[in-house]
């Protein structure tokens, strides 16, 4: 009877741990040097190359920690934010918005079939845009930020 009081105990203390480092949903704003935008892809990639810059899209979800920490750590604070903002027009995009994106073949998609075609299935997800209208990376989740630079080739 000891035992099984024992591992009882156990199992539910190992739960009870698991369940206290789950994300929690956290709300977060974008940052206020993110490029404002019509969503017109195409026009945002030559505006970006006008500047010498690349274009880089942020997909995210509303109340996404893993977005907030993203955030926080390499476009609010911090070196990186200055290596990205010299280097890239972000612009963002809600994996659940309605708004309409022209993509880069001209197909006009809302924001989620936009996320759906591009295979967007976790957020935070970032895609680089070349000096041609194609992705040239894509980086699917949260990363420390000397792995994300790193990812970013910064």
């Amino acid at each position: 009877m000891r035992f099984w009081s024992l591992v009882f105990f156990i199992a539910f203390s190992a739960n009870a741990v698991a369940r206290d480092i789950e994300p929690k949903p956290l709300h977060y704003e974008l940052p206020g040097w993110f490029k404002q935008t019509f969503l017109e892809i195409p026009v945002d990639i030559q505006d970006a190359q006008t500047r010498g810059k690349k274009l880089l899209i942020f997909f995210h979800l509303d109340d996404c920690p893993y977005c907030a920490y993203l955030l926080k750590e390499n476009f609010t604070e911090g070196p990186n934010r200055e290596r990205i903002e010299a280097k890239f027009d972000v612009i963002s995009i809600n994996v659940r918005g309605d708004l309409p994106v022209n993509w880069i073949d001209g197909t006009v998609y809302s924001e989620k079939q936009l996320a759906r075609k591009l295979g967007v299935f976790a957020t935070p997800a970032v895609l680089v845009m070349g000096p041609k209208p194609e992705v040239n990376k894509k980086i699917m989740g949260y990363k420390k930020p000397a792995i994300f630079m790193d990812m970013l080739g910064l």
